[in-house]
């Protein structure tokens, strides 16, 4: 690089990769198209390289650009922010929580959570986020959220985390499946010959369902590789294959369609609270931890026996 771009540079950047061209930039910024022109000429020369294709008119953005544009989304994410935040002080409203969590966590255990914590700080604005766990510590590690939930995940330096609860991995099943007719924990070795619905390797769910066939010689066949577990007890309940997780998801599936059976050897899931201790007062991390703990204990208890 030359020479360090100025925010003028960044701003039209951004502008034409997320409108698509110069005149269009220029109206979101409300400036003439040249100035967007000669901002973007002068960060190319200020970088050393093209970012832009010109072809039949039109800019097209190259690996280059693409590769920027990540790191120029954050840095306005965080700009964004601050004026919305300014916004809701100047009309009287009361400060915003951001709180990210995993699909299965979010659909089942966070709603209980949010309004009971609304009705202590209904001035509150919350703003829900979902990923998967790796990219729920990520946010918090990097302060786009205040707080989030999810499966244990290895250590981040400056990121708290707290257990929230100790779940027991089970089998899912179509109702109309005859191993959902069973009674007492389903052996691992009766679902070797049965088609496996996988979350693969996100968030480790290899590594626990490995351990639930430690016995076996091998594994059941995968026909379907779904790290949305959501969408793979879904594919349960349309007859698929069978899925292998925590007793969350059973909660938002009748059981008309959906069954759930305890596993032997039995294998644990930890769900996990994280923040950054310098962005969340104690006393609402505290109160948060405490409401999904209690949550997920209501939703985890006999969830297997009561399905």
């Amino acid at each position: 690089m030359l020479s360090a771009l100025g925010f003028r540079h960044i701003e039209a950047i951004r502008a034409v990769l997320k409108t698509g061209s110069v005149t269009a930039a220029a109206g979101q910024l409300n400036v003439t198209q040249p100035a967007v022109s000669n901002s973007l000429r002068d960060a190319e020369n200020r970088l050393g390289f093209k970012l832009f294709e010109r072809r039949a008119g039109c800019l097209l953005p190259n690996a280059a650009a693409s590769q920027l544009f990540d790191e120029i989304e954050r840095s306005f994410t965080g700009l964004e922010e601050i004026n919305q935040a300014a916004e809701r002080v100047a009309q009287g409203q009361g400060r915003r929580l951001v709180v990210t969590a995993t699909p299965a966590f979010g659909a089942s255990t966070l709603p209980g959570v949010l309004r009971a914590y609304r009705d202590a700080a209904p001035a509150t604005l919350l703003s829900v986020e979902s990923r998967n766990a790796n990219l729920v510590a990520s946010m918090v590690a990097t302060q786009k959220a205040d707080i989030g939930f999810g499966p244990e995940v290895p250590p981040i330096r400056g990121l708290a985390s707290e257990l929230v609860a100790r779940l027991p991995m089970v089998c899912y099943l179509a109702a109309t499946h005859p191993l959902a007719r069973g009674r007492g924990p389903l052996k691992a070795a009766q679902l070797l010959d049965e088609p496996m619905i996988s979350p693969g390797r996100v968030e480790r769910m290899d590594l626990l369902i490995a351990r639930v066939f430690r016995n076996c010689a091998r594994l059941p066949a995968t026909v379907v590789e779904c790290p949305v577990i959501i969408t793979a007890c879904a594919m349960v309940a349309a007859g698929i294959g069978f899925t292998i997780t925590n007793p969350l998801p059973a909660w938002l599936f009748p059981r008309a369609q959906v069954v759930t059976r305890a596993l032997e050897p039995q294998v644990y899931l930890s769900y996990h609270a994280y923040w950054v201790e310098s962005r969340l007062p104690v006393a609402d991390r505290e109160r948060l931890v405490g409401l999904a703990r209690q949550q997920m204990a209501a939703l985890a208890q006999d969830a297997v026996a009561l399905r």
